[in-house]
């Protein structure tokens, strides 16, 4: 730098700080103008309680049954995004018959709601619906915090269920750190959010969403100039637009579930020491008997691989898969199918051919 003329210089990071800048701003106003509207015909409901209903995207009544379980602060659509983008329609596809768990979004009925009511009825009656329906004992798919709540299921449960998978789901919200460690210190951080979620009677979606974008501060900024960069007519434009749409649409948590979330998991950390209580009954995995594949991202931002690794290994019937792709990649990026989909189909069809 010793040689370098300082205002040239100045003016030249001014113009390369714009051009970063309007290369952004030109994405943002691409996205907020592309007209998308999710138009996929909806799956028919087998079974609703409060906002919650159960939807089959089966297209064979005998196909082996599955209760796929989102989680409970984003759009079960993560897993239906587009029609050649849709994990729930391509297991179909394999063979199965995937029943969804679509939340809605918390109303009359929930506002008192906490875990062991979305675990110990809606989730519990939705279990005994598709028995009801197949005839079968179903396995189970959670993913993110929907796999936390599959582990509960799955342990009250364990006689009416045949597999459980587990994709990015969280158990040790301090990663095994001691005081002082990363995530200790973003769990005393989120505790803080308490006092909000009294005067709020909620969680809103708008402090989730700030909470997951300051986990990589600079993503909003990489993604949109990307996207100002793509061919608007191309199928990637197509399913960012389709992915941004949904990251929009997220859903509160009810006052009892974010205590339970930000004092308990991340502050206490009941899941990972063996303490948190459904239904009466401490969830410990070791105990869970059922033959169960744990997926773990290395990349994953949101559940870091410390986190989902922690159930994987207390799980005393688990196999492993470890995966490159993040959290949200392992849905619906290109490499999902191949890396992540097709693993769950193989493990499933193994496991049930010795059932």
């Amino acid at each position: 730098m010793s040689g370098t003329d300082a205002a040239a210089f100045s003016a030249a990071l001014e113009r390369a700080i714009l051009a970063r800048y309007q290369d952004f701003l030109q994405g943002v106003k691409l996205y907020q103008a592309s007209g998308y509207q999710r138009s996929l015909e909806p799956k028919p409901a087998v079974w609703s309680k409060g906002a919650a209903r159960l939807l089959d995207y089966g297209t064979t009544e005998s196909a082996c049954p599955l209760l796929v379980i989102p989680s409970l602060v984003n759009r079960y659509y993560i897993l239906d995004l587009k029609e050649d983008n849709s994990f729930l329609r391509w297991l179909a596809r394999q063979g199965f018959r995937p029943f969804v768990m679509d939340w809605g979004e918390p109303g009359s009925a929930e506002k008192d709601f906490g875990l062991d009511d979305y675990v110990g009825s809606y989730l519990s009656d939705a279990l005994e619906a598709v028995i009801k329906i197949t005839g079968a004992f179903p396995g189970v798919i959670g993913y993110c915090m929907g796999g936390t709540l599959a582990v509960a299921l799955s342990q009250l449960h364990q006689d009416k269920i045949s597999t459980a998978v587990f994709m990015a789901s969280p158990w040790d919200f301090h990663e095994g750190q001691a005081e002082g460690g990363a995530a200790r210190m973003r769990a005393e951080a989120l505790v803080g959010l308490l006092p909000l979620v009294k005067v709020q009677k909620r969680l809103p979606s708008e402090i989730l969403q700030s909470l997951f974008a300051s986990l990589d501060q600079t993503l909003s900024l990489r993604k949109f100039s990307a996207f100002n960069r793509m061919d608007m007519s191309s199928g990637a434009a197509a399913n960012f637009v389709a992915l941004e749409d949904w990251l929009n649409d997220g859903v509160p948590l009810t006052e009892k579930v974010a205590e339970e979330c930000l004092r308990d998991w991340y502050g206490q950390n009941v899941t990972g020491r063996g303490n948190w209580t459904i239904q009466g009954q401490e969830i410990r995995p070791g105990e869970l008997e059922v033959p169960a594949l744990s997926i773990v991202s290395l990349k994953d931002r949101i559940v870091p691989a410390a986190s989902s690794m922690a159930l994987a290994q207390c799980l005393p019937h688990s196999e492993i898969l470890q995966t490159s792709l993040g959290h949200i990649g392992m849905t619906v990026s290109g490499a999902a199918q191949s890396k992540i989909w097709k693993p769950i189909s193989d493990w499933l069809c193994s496991k049930l051919k010795n059932q």
